[in-house]
């Protein structure tokens, strides 16, 4: 470091000290009393102190100079504030203007900057000037310190940095401390200041006290004698302040109070306890007691002894009587109230204690020394919802605006119960400016009248908006009573049936003796239940259900009788309905299954007793589902209805029609001799059934195929009869249907047959036991085959060989062909696959689809499609073959189907063509690709002139339609040739192969394939 630098630097710092002793000349008194003069003096001399300073410099350059000017205005800023700050900034300012040079307005710079940092910190800072820290000083020091090394920066010519780099170690080491040291003298003096004007204050205040106010005060020596005391205090004792000086406080001490003051005074004259309280009585010069409450402290010297002690003592006379009294009167009423059950509570409202007896410790469950320990337990103890309407109580009854306070709530006792309360009290003491003091008060537990209460008010609540009607009788039957629903049932007000006999009631209905037997049971067992009729004002009959109790008095006789009976004649309604929608056929009235059993039960106990004869007829209406479908099941609706009014009229009144369902019925005939009668009854039912339906606009005709069964020929069980009938029934339908038929037991073997046979058949769909044959369709002009048909083959391990004719239509009753015609088609569609890509030949392979397929196959049209895709197969792989009478069913989706199928290029075959419901608009409507020829006209075509024309006709309608035709059955070359001669595409049959498996079919006509002429 530069000592050019740090002498005038150090002198300069020195000269700050004077700024200290300036301040002390000035009498602080002086200070006060011409304070705005003293700031301008403060302020001008604080000037006169920095241009004294910026006289004796550090000299850089000419123009450019260094000081201390920084530190005394920034010192002026922090402790004499804005106005003497600003005076001295000014005048420095000017100083440093009329010096001049290329440092002029930095100077000036720095003189502003210095005290305006001042000026600022002081605004945040002022009223911790006298404690302020030496940490903070420094931190203070060096921000304004930084800022003035930061205005060298904009000195001219580039002489900033070189300045700088001399002086910022001094600044920032000599500055700071110049700064501390000026601070801590200063803020010492702020210190003596403060300290003194709060001494100043203390004794104003403790003279204004002494001799004005209701508070005693004495001085006394360590010796117990008075030293000095006020007027209040002489006022209180009744003794004049001489008299008092001649005394010692311990001679006017009420003897009782004397020894725990001394004790108390002799442990702070030894130090252990700097000042106690306590409530004391004096005996004054009249010789009356007077009670005060006293507060002691002392006054220490050198080595912590006492000097003085200094006491205050506040008049407590009469309320220390008043307490008295209301301890002798609490005293009192304790021995009152301690042989009740009665909780008592006494509340010192401006000390905000509470006082609780035991009994108030029991109803909350606790001990009575932790109640009154807690001033709010008992209150925290209120259920929150009650808790505010209490509080609200009390607060209005203090304010006045109540004579009493007086709620009732809820408690939550300790031990986890609720108990309801009425808490009663009221305000015994007020002072002068009606603020209340004490309030008193007395706890009720209402628990169990409140459980009365409640038991009355729900027994009234239940008696008064009950829906059964009440009436209270005597033990003579005269009504005493009725609640509301007892007139609303009845038609009676309370005053029209009040003292009445209750026979007013009474209904014929009930019979002669029911009230005899009734009014028996009362007297026997005292009470009686059950259904019976009654009578309303206006007449009206209706049914109640009665039940009557007999209350007895404590000798046990009658003494009233409760009546409840509630209207269920709508009830009983409901049950009848309820019953009959059980039993009886909604649609057409008839009985339902359910009340046809219990019927055949009923006859055939019957029939078991008498030793005769019934016979079970199962009907099932033929065509039905087509009038359903073509005219509405509005119509059929209507159909049925006018069929059960037809069956009825067939029968005799003792016979039974049921209708078990859709479109099938029953009909019981009993106690027959002979089946002459039972043939007479079905051949009436078949002709009444076959009659015309006019139907609204429209005509329908059905017939009937009725299955006739025997009791107890046929069978000797229910079950046994329906399904004997049922079989009868389907007998009928295969003979051709609108006829009946007898069950035989040829019919039971074949249902048992084919029970066995679905249960093989499901098991043969789960294990996979079909196979597929393929029959080649020849192309007859050449001869070549490209065109295959895939039928199934069933090998069972215990039937053999079973023919798709015999459980073909049992997978469609059942719906097992929708799983097999999916196994079928996705065999053969791989089996197309396969040979195209292993022998690289296009063989259509087709697969017969069911109608009940088309019904209830769901998603599996798109599954086909996806896997047609997945193999790359197109129409000259696929072909569906499907039956006329499918055309016709529009309830299937067939055309979206179609056009499906149409759409992935798969082709669509139309088989047996000619043998159903052929349509020529189906056949233009539909996107069909080939017909086929049923065997039945091609069987004898080359003998018989009208089925070759039939032939001759379809094959050349077909071409005109643009399809191919296929005849099926060929089996002769001169069925062949005809054929051939016809136009026919293809021919299929026995001519050229029974059906194969795919093996013997590659190795016959996919290897080096021949041309197929016979075979």
């Amino acid at each position: 470091m530069d000592k050019g630098i740090l002498f005038p630097l150090v002198q300069n710092a020195a000269l700050l000290l004077a700024l200290v002793f300036l301040y002390d000349v000035i009498p602080k008194k002086h200070q006060r009393q011409y304070f705005l003069l003293w700031r301008i003096i403060i302020g001008m001399l604080i000037g006169g102190i920095g241009i004294t300073i910026m006289s004796t410099p550090w000299i850089y350059q000419p123009g450019v100079f260094f000081d201390t000017r920084s530190v005394i205005l920034c010192i002026s800023g922090l402790f004499f504030g804005g106005l003497p700050t600003f005076i001295a900034v000014v005048m420095t300012a000017l100083y440093r203007i009329s010096i001049g040079g290329a440092g002029m307005w930095i100077g000036v710079g720095v003189i502003v900057s210095s005290g305006l940092i001042g000026v600022i910190w002081r605004q945040y800072r002022k009223s911790y000037l006298a404690n302020i820290s030496g940490r903070e000083i420094f931190l203070f020091a060096y921000a304004v310190h930084i800022v003035m090394l930061l205005w060298f920066v904009f000195l001219p010519n580039g002489i900033g940095m070189p300045l700088l780099e001399q002086v910022t170690l001094p600044v920032l080491t000599i500055f700071p401390i110049a700064t501390w040291l000026l601070s801590r003298l200063l803020s010492r003096r702020f210190e003596l200041e403060r300290d003194e004007q709060i001494r100043l204050q203390d004794d104003f205040l403790f003279r204004s006290q002494f001799n004005v106010g209701n508070i005693g005060i004495a001085i006394t020596g360590i010796d117990q004698k008075w030293i000095k005391v006020n007027p209040r205090l002489c006022q209180m004792l009744k003794y004049s302040e001489a008299e008092l000086l001649r005394m010692t406080w311990a001679q006017i001490t009420h003897p009782d109070d004397l020894e725990s003051d001394a004790l108390k005074f002799e442990l702070m004259l030894r130090g252990e306890i700097d000042n106690y309280e306590m409530d004391k009585r004096f005996i004054v010069k009249d010789g009356s007691v007077v009670y005060t409450h006293m507060t002691v402290a002392c006054k220490r010297g050198g080595s912590n002894t006492a000097l003085l002690v200094i006491a205050g003592y506040l008049d407590i006379t009469s309320q220390a009587l008043a307490d008295q009294e209301v301890l002798a009167s609490r005293e009192q009423l304790e021995l009152v109230l301690s042989s009740s059950d009665l909780g008592v509570w006494d509340w010192d409202i401006r000390h905000d204690r509470i006082e609780r007896n035991a009994r108030s410790a029991d109803i909350l469950g606790c001990d009575v020394d932790m109640l009154n320990a807690n001033s709010r337990q008992w209150m925290d103890a209120i259920v929150a919802e009650d808790r505010p309407k209490v509080l609200h109580s009390i607060e209005a009854h203090i304010r006045g605006e109540t004579a009493q306070h007086k709620m009732e709530y809820r408690l939550n006792t300790l031990n986890r119960k609720v108990r309801w309360i009425l808490d009663t009290g009221k305000v015994v003491s007020r002072d002068a400016n009606d603020n209340a003091l004490r309030m008193c008060g007395t706890y009720t537990d209402i628990t169990d009248a409140k459980l009365i209460e409640e038991s009355l008010k729900l027994s009234a609540l239940v008696y008064d908006n009950s829906s059964e009607a009440m009436s209270v009788l005597d033990e003579k039957g005269v009504i005493i009573t009725v609640n509301a629903a007892f007139s609303v049932m009845t038609g009676y007000r309370e005053f029209e049936v009040r003292d009445q006999h209750i026979r007013l009631l009474y209904c014929d209905l009930n019979g002669r003796d029911f009230y005899t037997q009734m009014n028996n049971e009362i007297r026997e067992k005292g009470q009686w239940q059950g259904e019976m009729w009654q009578r309303r004002k206006n007449g009206e009959e209706y049914v109640i259900w009665l039940t009557i109790n007999t209350i007895n008095d404590k000798e046990g006789h009658p003494y009233r009788r409760v009546a409840l009976f509630s209207d269920i004649t709508d009830k009983k309604q409901n049950e009848h309905l309820i019953w009959k929608q059980a039993n009886y056929d909604t649609l057409t009235g008839l009985p339902n299954r359910r009340m046809l059993l219990e019927y055949l039960s009923s006859e055939v106990k019957n029939a078991d007793r008498n030793r005769n004869h019934f016979a079970l007829l199962f009907l099932d209406l033929d065509f039905f589902k087509e009038v359903n479908d073509t005219l509405g099941h509005a119509m059929g609706d209507l159909l049925l209805i006018e069929t059960a009014s037809r069956l009825k009229s067939c029968v005799r009144d003792a016979d039974v029609v049921a209708r078990l369902g859709g479109d099938e019925f029953t009909v019981v005939l009993s106690s027959m001799e002979d089946h002459k009668g039972i043939e007479r009854v079905a051949e009436n039912i078949l002709r009444r059934i076959a009659e015309p339906y006019v139907l609204g606009e429209e005509t329908a005709y059905i017939s009937a195929s009725i299955g006739i069964t025997l009791y107890p020929d046929d069978s000797t069980s229910i079950e046994g009869l329906l399904k004997h009938a049922d079989q009868a029934m389907y007998a009928a339908k295969d003979q051709g249907r609108n006829r009946f038929n007898y069950f035989t037991p040829s019919m039971q073997e074949y249902a048992k047959y084919r029970m066995r046979l679905i249960q093989d058949l499901r098991q043969a769909v789960a294990n996979k036991e079909f196979e597929l044959h393929y029959q080649p369709i020849v192309a007859l002009a050449t001869g070549e085959v490209t065109k295959a048909e895939a039928l199934i083959r069933w090998h069972h391990a215990e039937r053999g060989a079973v023919s798709p004719a015999e459980f073909i239509p049992v997978a469609e009753d059942t719906g097992l062909i929708v799983e097999i015609g999916n196994w079928v088609f996705e065999q053969a569609a791989r089996q197309s696959a396969a040979w195209r890509h292993e022998l690289g030949v296009e063989i259509q392979i087709s697969v017969n689809k069911s109608p009940i397929q088309f019904r209830d196959e769901g998603t599996l049209l798109n599954d086909w499609l996806k896997l047609l895709q997945d193999l790359n197969i197109t129409g000259a792989g696929v072909c569906v073959e499907i039956t006329e009478g499918l055309l016709l069913d529009a309830s299937m989706g067939v055309t979206e189907k179609l056009l499906a199928y149409r759409d992935a290029g798969v082709q669509v075959s139309l088989d047996d063509f000619g043998t159903g419901y052929s349509s020529l608009a189906y056949l233009k409507k539909f996107d069909i690709d080939y017909l086929k020829i049923d065997q039945s006209f091609t069987r004898h075509i080359d003998t018989d002139s009208n089925d070759q024309i039939l032939c001759e006709a379809i094959i050349v309608m077909a071409h005109k339609l643009g399809m191919k035709v296929i005849a099926e059955g060929v089996e002769t070359e001169a069925q062949r040739q005809v054929l051939l001669a016809a136009g026919c595409d293809y021919g299929q049959g026995y001519l050229f192969s029974r059906p194969v498996p795919a093996a013997e079919f590659t190795q016959k006509y996919l290897q080096d394939p021949p041309l197929v002429s016979r075979v």
